[in-house]
């Protein structure tokens, strides 16, 4: 099946998915790679970051594109990054999921559900223990892990 066409809004924040091939299984070490291609493309401003998180199987990102790159440029940069960075053969299934943010309600539910993540797959006790993720920054800065 194709992939749905990427439809960019100026100024829209995303809700962004993907997964890796074959539901192949990112070892922690190479979750922390991952983690830091996203933190570079955010840093090298490409993208303003929301919040984040890298699965065992797939990642999440609520991110809003800077002018200086669309959404699908973002996506590439992050998925090119860690897969010349691991070894093994292809990381990523070609494509992503995206959604636009239409408003706080939905900013609300997708930034508090990517924080939430790791807790339903049982990677930790609680968000801010999740060391692949922008929660333990988030709790750092705020002293909480959820937007109210």
């Amino acid at each position: 099946m194709a992939q749905p066409p990427h439809f960019g809004i100026e100024g829209a924040v995303y809700f962004v998915t993907t997964r890796t091939f074959g539901s192949r299984v990112l070892l922690p070490e190479e979750r922390a790679t991952v983690q830091k291609a996203i933190l570079e493309v955010a840093k090298e401003g490409y993208t303003e970051l929301y919040a984040y998180v890298v699965m065992p199987d797939h990642l999440h990102l609520l991110l809003r594109p800077l002018k200086v790159a669309s959404l699908s440029k973002i996506l590439q940069l992050i998925k090119g990054r860690s897969s010349r960075r691991l070894s093994g053969g292809k990381v990523w299934q070609k494509g992503f999921f995206d959604f636009a943010i239409v408003n706080e309600v939905k900013f609300k539910e997708k930034f508090n559900y990517i924080h939430a993540n790791a807790l339903k797959r049982n990677l930790a006790r609680v968000s801010e223990e999740y060391p692949f993720s922008g929660a333990p920054a988030y709790f750092k800065k705020y002293g909480a892990v959820y937007y109210d």
